[in-house]
């Protein structure tokens, strides 16, 4: 009952109330609208007399935990990106409109507010309400699978895009692990933060890098060429970001050990012997996954090719 109370709640906020607040407030509304989310998860369990240590736990950052979530960060952001280019070469003018209201508000604001806006506020407003007051609503489950898959197709759902609703709900499942497995909100919120904030800092950087050269129509040029219509992407960037996904399973198998790193089961070395064909089928899967990655981009290439060759005669 609490979880659909929260589940309501969560909706009317960022469904209905963001868009008056944002109305009226501008940017600030944005802020005001996450702060409000985690503000209804705490209130909800104060009404309830939940345990707030036990729902919002924060404890000492420990190092190799710190790493484990980097790297957990890494296989998970390469395995998110490699299926939002396959669904954007499909469809890419549907999952491009669902990014143009982030990118939009990105473009207009320096790197500082986005990074507040993008990045901090939603790390730390939506880690508390689902991975903390959400999530906690299923700590009962025989399964810890159950609450975390739960929580992160709703976490996906509520970005408002079927679009974002995948990837978004894959990340949604690497924080709610994260949160489970080591007790200490400090970590998933990490994840959240990294996440949000290497877009925001990738896109100042580059707009930094064409004002200083007067690279201003470079810029101009590629926005027009991505709302272009039909304008897709090449097969052979999706055959370059199948080569780097080779790496996530070996990434997720390191950031988990790193995760555990100490405790039974996790004390004899990152690859101890009953690992091997785990270690195998990681290998296999990354040989694999570049074979079809060069074979995407030769394809793509040979394709490109043989257009310009026939508008040549």
């Amino acid at each position: 009952m609490v979880a659909i109370l929260l589940a309501v709640l969560y909706v009317g906020d960022i469904f209905f109330l963001s868009g008056i607040l944002g109305r009226y407030l501008g940017i600030a509304g944005t802020v005001v609208h996450e702060v409000i989310l985690a503000g209804m998860g705490v209130v909800v369990f104060l009404i309830f007399k939940g345990k707030l240590k036990i729902i919002f736990p924060f404890k000492k950052l420990q190092w190799s935990k710190l790493a484990g979530t980097v790297v957990l960060w890494l296989g998970t952001y390469l395995l998110t990106l490699l299926i939002t280019l396959i669904v954007t070469f499909f469809f890419p003018n549907e999952v491009m409109g669902a990014s143009e209201g982030v990118n939009a508000l990105v473009n207009h604001i320096s790197v500082l507010l986005g990074m507040l806006i993008v990045a901090i506020t939603p790390a730390v407003c939506e880690e508390l309400a689902f991975r903390g007051a959400l999530l906690s609503c299923f700590r009962g489950a025989k399964s810890k699978w159950t609450g975390i898959i739960i929580v992160s197709l709703f976490f996906g759902a509520c970005h408002g895009s079927i679009w974002r609703m995948i990837p978004t709900a894959i990340l949604g499942v690497a924080m709610g692990y994260i949160l489970l497995e080591t007790e200490n909100m400090l970590y998933n919120m990490l994840f959240h933060f990294i996440n949000n904030a290497v877009p925001v800092l990738m896109l100042g950087a580059m707009t930094a890098f064409l004002k200083l050269f007067g690279g201003e129509e470079v810029w101009e040029m590629a926005e027009s060429m991505e709302t272009a219509v039909d304008a897709r992407i090449p097969l052979a960037s999706v055959g370059m970001y199948m080569m780097l996904a080779g790496g996530a399973p070996l990434l997720l198998y390191i950031g988990k050990y790193l995760l555990h790193r100490g405790q039974p089961g996790y004390d004899k070395g990152l690859f101890p012997p009953e690992k091997k064909k785990m270690l195998t089928a990681m290998v296999g899967f990354g040989v694999g996954s570049m074979l079809l990655g060069f074979i995407l981009m030769f394809v793509s290439i040979g394709l490109t090719m043989a257009a310009a060759t026939r508008y040549m005669f």
